[in-house]
């Protein structure tokens, strides 16, 4: 297998992986402060880094990882493939139905008004909590991809 795309994947999966834990633990962090002006930057420099970084890695993840499998024989040759495909595409929904529409709408909220609202505090609740399982979904991936189980 070529080092080159196994070198871009692992550097793809510290890019997504970095950033989804940084970004829930910046806007976390933020939002504690209550403070408008601190979350907005947050907000708006959190929706940056996921199209940089997030989506940028997922990307290289899923490109590279695709690669690979098929040199190994693809996910019918290999459950722990198949697995690392649903647990990455159930993360991906995740943020594409869930974390990516709440932070539009929050970045709207904050746009609209200078006082961090009871109802931006709930959407912050569940980009949270679906932000965490969007983000332990993946991990079991390190594990498959190390030892390759089935």
């Amino acid at each position: 297998m070529n080092t080159t795309i196994k070198t871009l994947h692992v550097l793809s999966a510290c890019l997504f992986l970095g950033n989804v834990i940084v970004s829930g633990t910046w806007a976390a962090l933020a939002e504690r402060t209550r403070d408008h002006k601190i979350i907005s930057f947050s907000n708006r420099l959190v929706l940056i880094t996921d199209l940089l970084f997030t989506l940028s890695g997922a990307l290289g993840v899923v490109i590279t990882g695709s690669m690979m499998a098929h040199a190994l024989g693809g996910e019918s040759a290999h459950p722990w493939i198949r697995w690392s495909y649903m647990l990455f595409g159930l993360s991906g929904l995740i943020w594409l139905l869930v974390l990516v529409p709440i932070q539009l709408k929050q970045r709207a909220m904050l746009a609209r008004t200078d006082r961090i609202t009871n109802e931006y505090l709930l959407l912050s609740k569940v980009w949270q909590i679906s932000g965490a399982v969007a983000t332990i979904l993946p991990l079991p991936i390190l594990y498959f991809m190390i030892a390759k189980v089935s």
